[in-house]
């Protein structure tokens, strides 16, 4: 959600995910990898831009693994400034549209690729999947993303960030009112656990990409069903999302109590056959220690492992080549 300042061990993280979506082979020793080629999308979370210092030292630790991965960094504005901007103000249908315009013009990615969403980029590009998918992706990886909504707007990360400040200034005036709901990017997956109706009355976005309005759009779950896999990355210590478990698709009733995915109707019912998908082993529910994208020091990465294993793997330069043979669940 903001600039990645501690990258390396995030870095890693996502190689080893990526390489072990796509059956990568390894060697006998830590000097070399190999990951198939396959290009890697990413799109950056709240507060941050495309090209930002830290995005750009995430992806130089990944070409100096394999310097023949294709990067693509989806943008919405030219400057960094307006790209920062972006993620706070502006309207998140019009957003997606600008994407698949942009993804379909790059010639490396006609054959699909995998994508990485820091935070919102999660949803987003989950977003992107279930209305174009052109050209598709092939796994999507979500890191701390808000797939079920959030119950309050989100924290600034950065306590200078003017933008930050202002938009959450703005989304406290009325949520779901004409003007923050259609300009308020964090506005547009809020979720109100005491005002359900009025939700999905109101919120332009999040209401339609779950498919939770009384028409389904059998569309999306065909292509979101289409993923060989969806991983989403849940941070131990967030403080920034409430709750922590959107990232796996949770949130919370009116008393504040978590729902899990599979207490919900949108799971039992399959709205979006993310059901189908679990059945089939595409769905990998993974836990990350520590706060919102905000990573350990390189030199002490954080452990992670699964909700579906009881065994810990630990995200450690030392370990990345087993951690990349090694299969999820």
């Amino acid at each position: 959600m903001h600039s990645l300042t501690r990258t390396l061990s995030l870095s890693l993280t996502i190689v080893t995910v990526l390489a072990s979506l796509a059956n990568a082979t390894i060697t006998l020793t830590y000097d070399t990898i190999t990951i198939p080629r396959k290009p890697v999308v990413f799109y950056h979370g709240m507060g941050d831009s495309a090209h930002s210092e830290g995005m750009k030292e995430l992806f130089a630790s990944i070409t100096d693994i394999d310097p023949n991965i294709f990067i693509h960094s989806i943008y919405l504005a030219s400057s960094e400034a307006e790209d920062q901007r972006a993620g706070f103000f502006g309207n998140v249908n019009k957003q997606i549209e600008v994407v698949c315009d942009q993804l379909k013009a790059i010639p490396e990615l006609e054959g699909g690729f995998n994508a990485v969403g820091f935070s919102q980029g999660g949803q987003f590009l989950r977003a992107y999947v279930q209305r174009c998918n052109d050209p598709p992706v092939h796994n999507l990886v979500t890191v701390g993303s808000q797939h079920g909504g959030v119950s309050d707007i989100p924290g600034c990360v950065n306590p200078d960030d003017a933008s930050c400040k202002l938009m959450r200034t703005i989304a406290r005036s009325g949520v779901y009112s004409g003007y923050v709901r259609d300009h308020i990017v964090q506005a547009q997956y809020f979720k109100d656990p005491k005002k359900l109706d009025t939700y999905l009355q109101r919120n332009i976005f999040l209401p339609d990409i779950n498919n939770e309005l009384e028409v389904k759009n059998e569309e999306y779950k065909e292509r979101l069903m289409s993923l060989n896999k969806l991983v989403m990355f849940m941070f131990m210590n967030d403080v920034t999302v409430k709750p922590k478990e959107t990232a796996w698709f949770g949130f919370q009733d009116e008393n504040g109590d978590v729902i899990d995915l599979e207490e919900q109707d949108q799971y039992k019912e399959d709205w979006l056959g993310l059901k189908a998908m679990d059945q089939a082993g595409k769905l990998e529910f993974e836990v990350m220690e520590g706060e919102h994208v905000s990573l350990a020091s390189p030199l002490r990465p954080p452990p992670c492992f699964t909700r579906h294993a009881c065994h810990r793997r630990y995200c450690h330069v030392k370990l990345i080549l087993q951690m990349v043979s090694f299969p999820f669940r």
